[in-house]
């Protein structure tokens, strides 16, 4: 009896490994390339307008912080349709930007970091 067992246990095993070696059977990952990045359009929002806020309270042009609010829009319109860049993206990049506009003028150093992300923003766009 105990050998019988051996046997069926033996043959199972080596089925399993036939078809585990079979290419067909193979697990293959997801292809990458149609894949698309994930966006979160609060985290993007509140992110980018922090930096957008500081820019402005640091004397940042309008015209070049509503060039990069209208290209982030855009490219939030691409990534999650409009329900949720009107509903997430919209309200927390406002928020953002209306608290960092209304605290105190930031260091000399703390506005020479805005500028330069402002430019990497820009720059991304």
């Amino acid at each position: 009896m105990r050998s019988a067992v051996c046997r069926v246990c033996a043959f199972t095993l080596a089925v399993l490994t036939a078809f585990a070696s079979f290419p067909g059977w193979a697990q293959t990952p997801p292809d990458a390339g149609h894949a698309r990045p994930l966006v979160i359009p609060q985290a993007e929002g509140e992110r980018e307008g922090k930096t957008l806020g500081r820019a402005l309270a640091c004397g940042a042009e309008r015209e070049r912080v509503e060039r990069v609010l209208r290209a982030g829009r855009a490219r939030m319109l691409a990534a999650v349709g409009r329900a949720l860049t009107e509903e997430r993206y919209v309200l927390a990049l406002d928020d953002a930007m209306r608290l960092e506009t209304s605290l105190p003028a930031p260091s000399p150093a703390s506005c020479e970091k805005a500028l330069a992300a402002l430019e990497r923003l820009e720059k991304t766009r």
